[in-house]
């Protein structure tokens, strides 16, 4: 019910979106069709671009470079699409929203685990209507990771250690934030085992190896050891003192980045509810190595996808006691969803 619900949701702020809202003309969209124009844009257009031609070895738009973006993803969509190359933007599209609905019964199975069945159910209703989870819905990579990554904690639950390692490694590649989740995994296989460290634990190393090989890859493809980090910078993400003084937050403040950061101070807030939550330790880890690696690219402008696949964050919003607190967050997180999705849509909130 919380997926429809959230589904309609979307589709409504993609119709608001391109019916009754003037669209940033800097707006990218990956496919030209009604509904799809908004669920295919911003990064969708770089995807559906991998899946149509592949990646380049120069800049496809201005210093904006498809070397940056991961390639299970759109090397699934291709495959879908082949006895269809003119839908991959619907291809993509239902991809996204069937992996989401998958990853969302995978987090109510792992909730289960740790804030029991009820809450686990309830803590997957949330992800549904979290305030960014609009980007579940598009041609992004969102969905797959989130599945990729619960399963993997998932697997590692239930002892299945080499089905836990290779879940991560195509964690990897789907997104580089996968990187970091080796070392919760490894905590978590630690814990199994009575805190003894097992050959189990060389699971972990495929992950790396994946992200390097990609790496490899598109430095061969670049000419340049340093391609993917060359990449990033287009989009501004230089580390931390790689900012120039009048492209720091302080220089040019608006009520985007003024949203940024109350998105930031809201899930740091979360953090009280930790203890009372009984969330372990590697879970926490989670969404703190998450934005660890956010605020290191030296922006926040990602900030809400980047907590939006840090699952355990639900999971300390549905073990809240209070009734009215669960139900109100419900509503007003539903409300933020459809509002960021509208601004989305229309080219007003970068995604």
């Amino acid at each position: 019910m919380a997926f429809v619900l959230s589904r309609l949701l979307v589709l409504a702020a993609a119709v608001a979106a391109e019916q009754l809202v003037m669209a940033n003309p800097a707006l990218t969209r990956g496919d030209g069709a009604p509904i799809l124009r908004s669920l295919t844009s911003w990064d969708g257009w770089y995807y559906l671009g991998i899946v149509r031609d592949g990646y380049h070895a120069d800049a496809v738009a201005g210093a904006y470079r498809d070397v940056a973006f991961l390639p299970l993803y759109p090397a699934l969509v291709r495959l879908l699409s082949v006895p269809w190359p003119d839908a991959a933007g619907l291809v993509a599209v239902l991809l996204s929203n069937v992996l989401f609905l998958l990853a969302l019964g995978q987090l109510s199975l792992l909730g289960a685990l740790h804030v029991g069945r009820r809450r686990g159910a309830w803590a997957a209703v949330l992800m549904a209507v979290y305030p960014f989870a609009s980007a579940y819905a598009m041609s992004y990579t969102e969905s797959l990771f989130l599945l990729l990554t619960v399963s993997a904690f998932l697997a590692a639950e239930r002892d299945r250690r080499p089905l836990a390692g290779i879940l991560l490694a195509l964690a990897c590649l789907t997104r580089l934030q996968g990187l970091v989740l080796v070392l919760p995994l490894g905590l978590l296989m630690l814990r199994r085992s009575g805190w003894r460290p097992t050959r189990s634990l060389l699971w972990l190393v495929p992950a790396p190896v994946a992200a390097a090989l990609f790496l490899l890859w598109v430095g061969s493809l670049s000419g340049s050891t340093t391609a993917y980090l060359d990449a990033q910078q287009a989009w501004g993400r230089l580390g931390i003192g790689g900012s120039e003084g009048s492209e720091t937050i302080g220089g040019g403040f608006t009520a985007y980045q003024g949203a940024l950061l109350l998105t930031l101070c809201w899930s740091v807030f979360l953090f009280v509810y930790a203890r009372a939550s009984r969330v372990r330790p590697e879970y926490l880890l989670i969404p703190v190595l998450y934005l660890a690696a956010e605020l290191s690219s030296g922006t926040l402008e990602a900030v809400g996808r980047v907590t939006l696949t840090a699952f355990p964050y639900v999971w300390l919003l549905a073990t809240r006691p209070s009734g009215a607190f669960r139900l109100g967050w419900l509503v007003l997180s539903s409300g933020l969803m459809a509002l960021v999705a509208l601004l989305s849509f229309a080219g007003f909130w970068v995604p």
